[in-house]
């Protein structure tokens, strides 16, 4: 069992924050936002959106990874006893796990902040950038009414050397978790979880959420192409390192 990232609610499932207030706005409004403005003023990033340039974390790009290679080294302390740091950083995760395809030889960043933490997992998107309009890309939602419809869906969107990343809610917590969907060579659907370190069968589309029980509107999960977006350089290199050498 793993703890994903997860923004405290009340009991109506709106957003709680450290000040004691509570978001009058839905969950889609806070989340998934058009970005255009905040990117534009800097309110998520601290300036304009800047492409990563060959360089993360003081890390020179190399040779690019498979996921399979690049999967392994995303989040290398996941299994520490104790540390619940390493058990909510998927939102950080997926990001690391683009990157080293691309040849960042990087691992997720303990030391990532907890303000920044909070508006990552808000908006993962905020990690990429749309090369053909310089803004945050958007996500698409899916509209599966079950796990059948769900992996249709994927299946006819997918295409074999895409990557896109997942975010859904568990069935059974508030939860909400974000993985990384692709194609493998045989043209099937390929599940990455780079918090954990593996792939995941897709049975576990049967034990997420394909509608919000305190929405107004059904909210499933939702994808973003991300293979052909760049990264967005101010956020990778918060949440990200030079990966360790080890034994």
């Amino acid at each position: 069992m793993f703890i994903e990232s997860e923004h405290p609610r009340d009991e109506e499932g709106k957003f709680t924050y450290k000040n004691g207030g509570v978001s009058s706005q839905n969950r889609e409004d806070i989340l998934y936002p058009t970005m255009k403005n905040e990117t534009e003023k800097g309110a998520i990033t601290g300036g304009a959106a800047k492409i990563v340039r060959d360089e993360i974390a003081g890390v020179i790009k190399g040779t690019p990874m498979t996921i399979d290679e690049a999967i392994n080294g995303v989040n290398p302390h996941y299994e520490i006893f104790g540390n619940t740091t390493y058990k909510t950083n998927c939102q950080a995760s997926v990001a690391i796990l683009e990157a080293r395809m691309r040849g960042y030889d990087i691992e997720v960043n303990i030391a990532l902040g907890s303000d920044l933490k909070d508006k990552l997992s808000d908006r993962p998107n905020i990690a990429y950038i749309d090369p053909s309009t310089g803004k945050i890309p958007e996500f698409t939602k899916l509209k599966s009414k079950n796990e059948f419809d769900c992996i249709n869906y994927l299946d006819e969107t997918v295409q074999k050397g895409e990557r896109y990343i997942f975010t859904f809610q568990w069935k059974q917590r508030k939860s909400w978790h974000i993985i990384t969907v692709t194609k493998d060579s045989n043209n099937q659907l390929k599940f990455y979880d780079p918090q954990i370190g593996r792939d995941r069968d897709a049975n576990f589309l049967s034990s997420i959420k394909y509608k919000f029980d305190w929405s107004e509107e059904p909210f499933p999960p939702m994808i973003l192409r991300v293979d052909d977006k760049e990264l967005n350089s101010d956020i990778l290199n918060q949440i990200s390192k030079p990966t360790e050498k080890r034994n």
